[in-house]
C-alpha cells in the first residue's frame, strides 16, 4: 500500500507509477523522472535504486516517510564492489533475521533503546518465539544493524546511533579431526578409485582446500612439472535476489585465499596419472571432466559423504577434512603462521580461533617438557 509522501500511486491503466526528482530548472523548479511496473513493491524497488543513483537522498524528505526495510535495500544497492555472494549473505541475514522484527519500523521510531530492544527480540526473544541464536548469527545481527545506521546517519536520515549490545556467548563444541587410522582408509579408498571426484577429497584433506575450492578448481590451475596448484576461484550458489539462487564463479572470498600450494609428491603422481588417462585439457573444470560448467557444492558434498562412508569414515562434514589438515599440520610442528597462509585465512588469529584446538596429548606433552622427570624444574 502506498504511504504519504511516497510519490507512488496506481494508474487507471492498472499499471503502478512513481515519480523521483531527477533534476531541478534554473528556477529551482524539481524536474521529474517516473517509473512504471506491474506492483506496488516493483515500483517502490526501482525508486530506491534510482534515488540511490541520483544521490539524491532529500527526495524522501523526512525520515518519517522511510522505513528501516527501505533503509536496508538502499543501502545494499550502494554495495556495488561488493562480492555477490556476500552481498547475497548480508540479504539473507536482514530477510530471516533482521527485518521481521524491524523492516517496518520508520527511521524516525528508532532510538539506541528502540534498537536495543529490537536486537534482543532477534537474538534471544523474551517471548520465547525462537531458540537463542548463537555468537555467529547474534554478532552479525548487532554488526548489520550498526552498519545500517551510520550509513542513515551519513545520508542524513537518522542522528547518530551506535549499539554496543555484546553478542550472545555459545559454548562451541569442536568436531574432532579425523584419527590417523581413518586418514590412511580414506587415501586407500582414493588410491583404490583413482578419479577426479574422489581425489578432491584428497585435496581438502592434504591441501586444506575448501570444498567452493575444489569446485572452482581448473585443470590449467594444476602445475604438474612444479607439483604446485593455484587456488584463484571458487563455485558458490547463491540468492539472485528473486527468490532463485544461481550458480556464482568468483574469485576467492580473500586476497590471502588467491594461493600457490605445493603438492605432496604421492598425490601429484597420481594427478599425473589421471591426467593422462582421461586425455584432460587445461580449460577442463578438474571435477566434471568437461569444459562447460563446474560441478556446484551442494551436489559434491553429496558424493563427498557417500565416498567417506564407503571408506568406512561415516557421519562426517566434508568440511572436517580441511579441519583435519589444519590439526594434523599443527601436531606435526607448523607454525601458525604457514599454516594460515595455507588455508588461505587473512591472519593467523582466524586460523587459531577456528581451527587450533589443543589435544590432550599435547597438553600432556607440554607439561612433561616442563615439569616432567628429565625437568630441573621440580
Amino acid at each position: 500500500m502506498a504511504r504519504h509522501g511516497e510519490n507512488i500511486h496506481k494508474r487507471q491503466d492498472g499499471r503502478w507509477e512513481g515519480r523521483y526528482i531527477k533534476s531541478k530548472n534554473s528556477d529551482g523548479k524539481a524536474i521529474w523522472g517516473y517509473v512504471y511496473g506491474h506492483s506496488y513493491n516493483d515500483v517502490k524497488k526501482v525508486l530506491i535504486r534510482v534515488k540511490a543513483q541520483a544521490g539524491d537522498f532529500s527526495l524522501y524528505q523526512k525520515s518519517s516517510t522511510i522505513t528501516f526495510a527501505a533503509l536496508t535495500e538502499l543501502w545494499l544497492f550502494t554495495l556495488q564492489d561488493l562480492k555477490d555472494s556476500t552481498k547475497a549473505h548480508y540479504q539473507y541475514s536482514f530477510d530471516h533475521y533482521i527485518l521481521p522484527v524491524m523492516g517496518k519500523i520508520r527511521l524516525s521510531q528508532l532510538s539506541k533503546l528502540k534498537i536495543e530492544l529490537c536486537l534482543t527480540q532477534i537474538i534471544s526473544p523474551l517471548d520465547g518465539s525462537h531458540k537463542p541464536y548463537g555468537t555467529s548469527v547474534s554478532r552479525e545481527c548487532i554488526s548489520l544493524v550498526n552498519r545500517l545506521c551510520k550509513y542513515a546517519h551519513s545520508v542524513q536520515l537518522m542522528e547518530s546511533v551506535e549499539v554496543s549490545m555484546k553478542p550472545t556467548q555459545t559454548i562451541k563444541e569442536y568436531p574432532e579431526a579425523l584419527s590417523i587410522p581413518e586418514q590412511e582408509a580414506v587415501c586407500r579408498f582414493v588410491y583404490q578409485h583413482p578419479n577426479p571426484r574422489q581425489i578432491g577429497i584428497l585435496l581438502m584433506l592434504q591441501l586444506g582446500l575448501r570444498i567452493s575450492e575444489v569446485c572452482g578448481l581448473q585443470w590449467g590451475d594444476i602445475d604438474l612439472n612444479n607439483r604446485e596448484i593455484h587456488i584463484c576461484r571458487g563455485v558458490r550458489r547463491i540468492s539472485d535476489g528473486s527468490g532463485k539462487t544461481a550458480l556464482s564463479i568468483q574469485s576467492p572470498k580473500t586476497k590471502t585465499s588467491d594461493r600457490i600450494l605445493p603438492i605432496p609428491q604421492r598425490l601429484s603422481e597420481l594427478l599425473s596419472t589421471v591426467y593422462s588417462q582421461k586425455k584432460c585439457k587445461n580449460t577442463f573444470w578438474f571435477l566434471s571432466g568437461t569444459e562447460k560448467r563446474p560441478v556446484e557444492p551442494r551436489c559434491y558434498r553429496k558424493s563427498v559423504h557417500s565416498y567417506l562412508a564407503k571408506a568406512g569414515v561415516h557421519d562426517m562434514n566434508p568440511h572436517m577434512l580441511r579441519h583435519t589438515f589444519a590439526t594434523t599440520c599443527l601436531q606435526s610442528g607448523c607454525d601458525v603462521k604457514t599454516l594460515s597462509e595455507l588455508m588461505g585465512h587473512s591472519n593467523p588469529t582466524i586460523t587459531l580461533k577456528r581451527y587450533v584446538h589443543t589435544d590432550m596429548d599435547r597438553k600432556r606433552a607440554a607439561i612433561e617438557l616442563v615439569f616432567g622427570s628429565e625437568s630441573n624444574i621440580r
